[in-house]
């Protein structure tokens, strides 16, 4: 069972029993404390310029701001408001004995045409004041943001980096052991995790294969861990994650061939699953800041496979900003890698490259709400023989969003 997408009658009867009220006034039934919030932003973005022309069924220039849920600035047309806008409702059921509790998150998406995506659904048992059990439907824990993608007040942008935060699943079903302690001055948060993905209609294949394409992705024996360490102003992270990944064409992707009989059509679509799979290991670090008025943003993360797969991926990020008041001006490069394996047969001269600048200014409106406007300039820096579609590539792209964001 894919727990990706759930029909919507169900999941508004989940998002009435998560936020049956607002944390400030959780109510109590039957010995259940229940206590929910919601989450909203409003996206507009623009394209300033780039590359023209076409890139599978797009209009460039193109900005993909979300890989994951398919979000997609394109062409020059006006105002675009579906890739980053989003609406979500959380909450947690904590039983009598305090110990045991229920937590659920439900998201609807712009990018997904309205579409409620069960995104957290998961059972938690306090073993202890260090150790907390968990099993269920979580985020995988890639990156520092991986918890607060979705909640736009906890981001210093108008959407995340999309060199860095662009994968094909963002979550997991299975459990882990959640640690929370000291270690000699140091607050330390730590997590072991084991599960498995079953992504139906894959947003990030979307982006490559075309918008009407479906691509069933599998992320099997997904094993790992994450560790946070915060002293004062300065926190650092750890990640290493591996799994297996199959991933099934089930439409075919669009053919861009325009001497082609089938162009504009879909084809060579899978039978199976892929086989055999692909093996993925997964390594990330984050250095951050919160200096009085300086906040600094970095990441980094290498994404190595086998010779299956054919190639390993490296994303970096870096971000200053300066608060001035409700004020915060920030700066922030991204660089994403694709190095192709050539004793794997890869071409050398094909592999995905792109680096974004970023300009964001930010201004909180209150402690819950805020509203940004962000500048991304965008180049295209893969190889001679790279394209999306075999005959085009994205290219460059400038692109000006505008968020409200709050919670509620």
């Amino acid at each position: 069972m894919s727990f990706c997408n759930i029909p919507c009658a169900a999941a508004l009867s989940v998002a009435a029993l998560l936020c049956a009220s607002a944390p400030a006034s959780a109510v109590e039934m039957g010995g259940v404390d229940f206590a929910g919030s919601g989450f909203m932003t409003l996206g507009l973005g623009h394209m300033l310029g780039g590359t023209s022309g076409t890139v599978s069924d797009f209009k460039k220039p193109v900005f993909v701001s979300d890989y994951a849920q398919g979000g997609v600035y394109e062409g020059k047309g006006g105002v675009q408001w579906k890739p980053d806008s989003k609406v979500g409702v959380q909450g947690v059921a904590t039983f009598p004995d305090r110990r045991f509790s229920v937590t659920g998150q439900l998201v609807s998406r712009g990018a997904r045409e309205g579409a409620i995506n069960l995104e957290w659904l998961y059972a938690s048992f306090k073993v202890n004041d260090s150790f907390t059990l968990q099993a269920g439907r979580k985020r995988i824990p890639m990156f520092y943001y991986s918890d607060t993608q979705d909640i736009g007040v906890a981001l210093p942008w108008t959407h995340l980096p999309p060199q860095l935060y662009g994968w094909e699943a963002v979550n997991y079903n299975g459990m882990n052991l959640a640690y929370r302690g000291q270690w000699s001055g140091w607050d330390a948060n730590a997590n072991l995790l084991a599960g498995y993905e079953a992504k139906d209609r894959s947003g990030y294949w979307k982006v490559y294969r075309g918008r009407n394409n479906r691509t069933d992705v599998r992320w099997d024996n997904i094993v790992g861990g994450d560790l946070t360490l915060t002293r004062d102003w300065f926190e650092t992270r750890l990640v290493y994650l591996q799994s297996k990944v199959r991933q099934k064409n089930v439409s075919g992707s669009l053919d861009a061939d325009p001497s082609s009989p089938t162009f504009g059509s879909y084809i060579d679509a899978d039978t199976s699953f892929s086989s055999p799979a692909g093996k993925q290991q997964i390594y990330g670090v984050s250095f951050n800041v919160d200096y009085e008025n300086v906040l600094v943003r970095s990441e980094f993360i290498r994404i190595a496979h086998n010779d299956v797969m054919g190639y390993t991926d490296r994303a970096q990020i870096l971000g200053v900003g300066y608060r001035l008041g409700k004020w915060t001006p920030m700066v922030t490069v991204s660089n994403y890698r694709s190095q192709a394996e050539i004793s794997a047969g890869a071409d050398p001269d094909g592999q995905e490259a792109h680096r974004t600048e970023s300009l964001t200014l930010r201004y909180d409106l209150t402690t819950s709400s805020a509203v940004k406007v962000q500048l991304d300039f965008q180049k295209d820096r893969s190889g001679p023989n790279y394209t999306v579609d075999g005959f085009n590539r994205f290219g460059n792209a400038r692109l000006l969003t505008a968020t409200y964001d709050v919670v509620f």
